[in-house]
């Protein structure tokens, strides 16, 4: 089957199926958001009012019993502190204020304007001593009338002590508090439904192509051979439907002529030279021609048909992926949340080691996980992989010390490089149908959906039931991926016949690359900024900054989701923004600049709408370079290619990727000790700004070198 009738069979199935599961899931959310935030309306108020009359009655005690000791009313002390404390604790509060009888506010926490001082002098010196003693006898049976001010809705709470009313506990809520949760609730409903409609996109299209087209491919490349007159493959088949059954019928076949074939040549044998067969040698001579044309002379019979498919990765590597994803929005916050000082490094350097401990793990790792691949299989990788990412994540949920997370974090590395090469080296396996750039598309897909997903989902899971459970989660989804890779993907993809025949001069390979001065440019002034912006600002500023800010781990997780999503649309447009700048060059280039301006021109708003504003210009700049930038430098690397290979070109370029990363964040965690977060991600945007102009000017100088890069 060839390619293009391939992609137009799967494209007539699969463009009916998602339009159906677009229009069924949209209209399922919006059922669902309408129930929800209807509920969610009726019982919040409600919710609301019990919960500032069970903090009335709280402080109503703590304030009894010192008063009980003989205390003044008008004398305690600390308790401003301790009405600051309340208000830290709870977020939809806006003040507490305690009045006397006679409307004199004598303690209060929180921001109590003179509009309230105003309204609680008022409020008691309008109580007259009737209502005083009613409100003494029915105590909180019926609470008082609520007040609606500006800002807030006031709940007064009589103090009472030996029947006596003493004064008012007054318990600001914030007015707008029920309609900011609703709002977050809404927020979360879309990014929900986002997420369902790409896991569903996945998950529909991984299993057409498993169970459907992946058998027809192979039933119609075992038609192909038996056509041609070649019998020497056969078919693996067990399930009931039709296609299996003719692939049976059709290995069955196969397997007979090879039974009949082996009988005849074993009878050949056993007649002797006796006269009766006088051209014993010539009959078997054109038997064995026989044998090799239809496919007959392998000993053991016909051997399995290996027609893999690239879609086989899609569910357990998105469902991996997407475990690892989970953490992304709030680990630095849990890290700083258990974080105890450090003799010689400061706490912002400290904070980023987790993630400087994944990313040195996974570059290290990963040119030895390729060659495991080649040795043991992909399946076998893929498996193996997920034991230190199980243990790693099931660490990080147990974890209390900065030195168990990073611990964790560097054992979940090593199964992430295993677990993604692995499923990287079987997708370009020889026996994988499709091109090498097509599977490498999905490949890509599947990580960059995950990361969205994984990043918003992650994060809205936290700011529901903390930090450590999602690490727990994420293992449960990493055993799932490892039952479904292990039915879905052939052990013997990835194996390579010729691994103990490798060449072990990657050394000098790897220095004929560094001799090429404009990949060196291109590296330092392009791919490594780029790297840092991923790592230092996205990964490690983003979340800290945001999260002083005020913003929610739900807030921080859709904000970094933005970057990943304007990828996945955007990242298609780029071969045509390649035409239009007139080469790869100036893409690379003015992108870098870009990515960086965002930076630049935001970083001294102090406002979480202009960290989205920098995310976005991000996430579309490097939508725009990130498949550039390879293309660009196999470009750069055509003579190393030649000699080094393609493979060492790339590892090259994504180690140093790795190393540039980890320095960037470093530099950006000393940064923020020294300076604050607005003028470190200034310095991070000014110096990219600077290195990409750089990038653009020697690129202009040498363009009669260039000039055949140059025109893309």
């Amino acid at each position: 089957m060839d390619e293009a009738t391939e992609s137009n069979f799967e494209g007539s199935m699969v463009r009916p199926l998602v339009l159906l599961m677009t229009v069924v899931l949209c209209l399922a959310s919006l059922v669902l958001a309408y129930v929800t935030l209807n509920e969610f309306n009726r019982l919040l108020i409600p919710e609301l009012s019990r919960k500032a009359h069970k903090i009335g009655q709280i402080v109503n005690g703590d304030l009894r019993r010192a008063l009980n000791y003989g205390i003044p009313f008008s004398d305690l002390h600390g308790v401003n502190e301790y009405l600051e404390l309340i208000i830290a604790d709870y977020n939809e509060l806006v003040y507490v204020a305690i009045s006397d009888q006679k409307g004199r506010l004598l303690y209060q926490g929180g921001a109590v304007t003179e509009t309230i001082r105003n309204f609680v002098g008022r409020f008691s010196s309008n109580q007259s001593s009737s209502d005083i003693s009613e409100t003494a006898a029915i105590n909180a049976a019926n609470p008082l009338p609520v007040t609606e001010l500006p800002k807030s809705l006031d709940y007064p709470i009589p103090l009472i002590v030996d029947d006596n009313v003493l004064g008012f506990v007054h318990i600001g809520i914030d007015k707008h508090f029920a309609q900011r949760q609703l709002k977050d609730i809404f927020y979360d409903i879309v990014v929900i439904l986002i997420v369902a409609l790409l896991v569903a996109f996945q998950v529909m299209l991984a299993l057409i192509l498993f169970y459907v087209t992946g058998p027809i491919e192979r039933l119609h490349i075992l038609l192909d051979l038996q056509a041609k007159g070649d019998f020497s493959k056969f078919l693996i088949s067990r399930a009931g439907d039709s296609i299996s059954r003719i692939a049976r019928y059709l290995s069955q076949g196969a397997r007979r002529l090879h039974e009949h074939f082996q009988a005849l040549r074993a009878q050949l044998e056993s007649i002797s030279d006796d006269g009766v067969v006088r051209d014993r040698t010539s009959i078997s001579h054109r038997l064995q021609n026989l044998g090799t044309r239809f496919g007959l002379s392998h000993p053991d019979g016909p051997t399995q048909l290996l027609r893999a498919n690239a879609g086989d990765i899609r569910i357990p590597l998105f469902m991996f992926a997407f475990a690892e994803e989970l953490q992304k929005s709030f680990l630095p916050l849990f890290v700083r949340q258990v974080y105890k000082p450090v003799p010689w490094l400061n706490e912002s350097v400290v904070i980023g080691l987790p993630i400087v401990m994944w990313l040195a793990i996974v570059g290290l790792a990963s040119p030895f996980s390729s060659s495991w691949t080649k040795r043991y299989g992909s399946r076998n990788i893929f498996l193996l992989g997920l034991v230190p990412t199980i243990a790693g994540f099931i660490g990080c949920s147990l974890a209390h010390t900065i030195y168990e997370i990073i611990l964790w974090r560097g054992t979940t590395a090593l199964g992430y490089a295993m677990v993604t090469i692995a499923c990287q080296e079987y997708i370009l396996g020889e026996e994988v149908g499709g091109s090498r750039a097509a599977n490498l598309a999905i490949f890509v897909g599947v990580i960059m959906t995950t990361c969205m997903c994984g990043t918003a989902i992650g994060g809205i899971i936290a700011a529901r039931i903390g930090y450590q459970p999602v690490f727990m989660i994420a293992a449960i989804l990493a055993i799932a991926a490892g039952f479904i890779a292990y039915r879905m993907l052939s052990p013997k993809i990835g194996l390579e016949a010729e691994f103990a025949k490798e060449s072990h001069s990657s050394m000098t390979k790897i220095l004929s690359v560094l001799k090429n001065g404009r990949f060196m440019v291109f590296l330092l002034c392009a791919a490594i900024p780029a790297a840092v912006l991923s790592a230092a600002f996205l990964w490690y500023l983003v979340p800290l900054y945001l999260f002083e800010l005020g913003a929610t781990p739900a807030e921080i997780g859709r904000t970094m989701m933005v970057y990943y999503l304007l990828i996945i649309v955007a990242g298609p447009l780029a071969p045509r923004i390649v035409d239009r700048f007139g080469g790869l060059v100036w893409l690379v280039g003015f992108g870098s600049l870009l990515s960086a301006l965002g930076l630049v021109f935001f970083y001294n708003w102090r406002s979480i709408w202009a960290v989205v504003l920098a995310v976005v210009i991000l996430g579309m700049s490097h939508a725009m370079t990130k498949a550039g930038q390879i293309a660009l430098a196999l470009e750069l690397c055509r003579r190393e290619i030649e000699t080094a290979g393609q493979n060492v070109v790339l590892s090259f370029l994504r180690i140093l990727e790795r190393l540039g990363s980890i320095a960037g964040l470093l530099f950006s965690a000393m940064m923020i000790h020294i300076y604050g977060y607005e003028a470190t991600i200034g310095i991070t945007g000014f110096m990219v700004c600077g290195l990409a102009i750089f990038f653009l000017v020697f690129f202009m100088i040498t363009r009669k070198q260039s000039l055949a890069i140059v025109k893309g």
